[in-house]
Parts: C-alpha cells; sequence; structure tokens
C-alpha cells in the first residue's frame, strides 16, 4: 500500500525534472562576447562623443573666428560714422558760427547805417534846417538805464542853427517830473547829479554840444516827463523850454563836441 502512493507521488507532473548538460566553456565563451560587446559599444560611444566634441569646438571656433572678423569690421565701421559725424558736426558749428557772425555784423552793419542817417539828418538840420529857427535850439534828450535802477546817464544836445558863424554860450538845466509817494515831485538834476554845477551846465559852441552825466534819483520816485531849460547869454540872449517825455533807452553813439 505503501509502495503505491510512492508510485503515484514520483509519476505526479508536477514533479517533473529536466536534465540539461552542463558546458562550462560555453557559457564563459558567452559572457567573454558579452564583455567584449560592450566595451566595443563604450568605446564607440566615447569616439562618437569625441568626434561630436571635436566638431563643435571646431564649429564653435570657426563662428569665434567669423564673429571676430564681424567685430572688427564693425568696429572700423562705427569709427568711419564717428568720424562722419564728427566732421559733420564740425562743420555745423561752423556754419552756424558763421552764420551768427553774419548776422552780428549785419545787425551791427544796420545800426552804423541808422547812426550815419541820424548824424546825416543831425548836421544837415544844423547847417540848413527847414524851418526858419535859427540860432539855440534843444535838439534832443536821451536817459539810459545801468546797472543800479536808481542811476541813470543823461545826454542833452544843444544845437546853434544855421548862424554858426559866432559861438552861443550860456547855462542848461534840466528838472524831472514825476510822482513821490503819490505827490507830483520836480527834481532838479543840478541838486543831483555831481556831473552839474548847483546853477545848472554851462555850454558853449558854435555847432553843438552834449551835456552828459549821471545822476542818482531818489527810491521811490517815479519819473514822467522831463523839462530841459537853456538859457544864452550875450547879445542875443535868449531862453528855451522843452518837454520830453521820460523813455529809458540804449544810447547808439556819443555825439562829440562840435
Amino acid at each position: 500500500m505503501a509502495d503505491t502512493q510512492k508510485s503515484k507521488v514520483a509519476e505526479s507532473p508536477d514533479t517533473r525534472m529536466i536534465l540539461v548538460p552542463y558546458e562550462e566553456g560555453r557559457q564563459t565563451k558567452r559572457r567573454l562576447l558579452i564583455f567584449i560587446a560592450l566595451i566595443i559599444f563604450a568605446v564607440a560611444g566615447l569616439f562618437a562623443g569625441y568626434q561630436l566634441g571635436v566638431t563643435d569646438q571646431t564649429n564653435a571656433v570657426v563662428e569665434r573666428d567669423e564673429l571676430v572678423i564681424k567685430n572688427s569690421t564693425l568696429d572700423k565701421k562705427i569709427n568711419q560714422l564717428q568720424e562722419q559725424v564728427a566732421i559733420y558736426k564740425h562743420g555745423s558749428e561752423l556754419e552756424k558760427q558763421a552764420t551768427e557772425r553774419v548776422r552780428q555784423e549785419n545787425v551791427q552793419l544796420q545800426n552804423r547805417v541808422s547812426e550815419l542817417e541820424e548824424a546825416v539828418t543831425f548836421y544837415k538840420g544844423i547847417m540848413a534846417p527847414k524851418s526858419n529857427d535859427k540860432g539855440l535850439r534843444i535838439e534832443k534828450a536821451t536817459f539810459e538805464a545801468t546797472k543800479d535802477p536808481n542811476r541813470i546817464r543823461f545826454k542833452v544836445v544843444l544845437t546853434q542853427v544855421a548862424d554858426n558863424r559866432s559861438y552861443v554860450s550860456g547855462r542848461v538845466n534840466i528838472n524831472i517830473h514825476g510822482m513821490d509817494n503819490g505827490e507830483k515831485k520836480a527834481l532838479s538834476i543840478a541838486t543831483l547829479s555831481e556831473d552839474m554845477e548847483s546853477d545848472g551846465a554851462k555850454f558853449k559852441f558854435r555847432y553843438f554840444q552834449d551835456i552828459v552825466g549821471e545822476v542818482q534819483l531818489p527810491g521811490g520816485f517815479i519819473p514822467e516827463h522831463i523839462e530841459v531849460i537853456a538859457q544864452s547869454t550875450g547879445r542875443k540872449a535868449m531862453r528855451l523850454e522843452k518837454k520830453f517825455d521820460w523813455i529809458l533807452e540804449e544810447v547808439k553813439s556819443d555825439v562829440g563836441q562840435g
């Protein structure tokens, strides 16, 4: 009975075994081939990586050289453009300076022409007046501002019209009329200016004479107009009075004493 059970156990499908002959040399050869194949793949990979690196480095060197050449070319171009800009800028500055110089010269010439025309009119009025006025005349009065707002330069021009054979002499006084703290007031330049005597400025001339000087106005005084009084002496003595509006202007030229 026991033998029968053992026989059944031996014949069970779960206990079947297959015997394979063991060949030690064949297994070693297979491992060696696998190892050699791995080495070959590794070497091939390294070589491929090296070639790729060499190619990339070569391309990088070529690209760098091209960039260096391009950079050098661009630097030259930039330098050329900078030189051109400098030349054009310098030329533009010179042109501006020349234009400004010409403009200033034109202004000076125009002013000079105006001065000469004014001088011609002035002398013509003395030698050949349009009216029948003869003798002493108060020609004009001008006032010029200075850096000090209360200090004023003045000039009064006296002329002797037509009759220039003898000298005319006398004194001239200048009064400034205006407002002082809301009240009308008249100031004599003779009392305000160091360039005039207390009784006025003397004059003596044949053709014309400028009465010039500076006056220091008191603070708060607002000029409105001036009054010029000329008194000549001698056989043909005469007294003249003339009023001028108070206008501060730039004196173009100083007419000398004749």
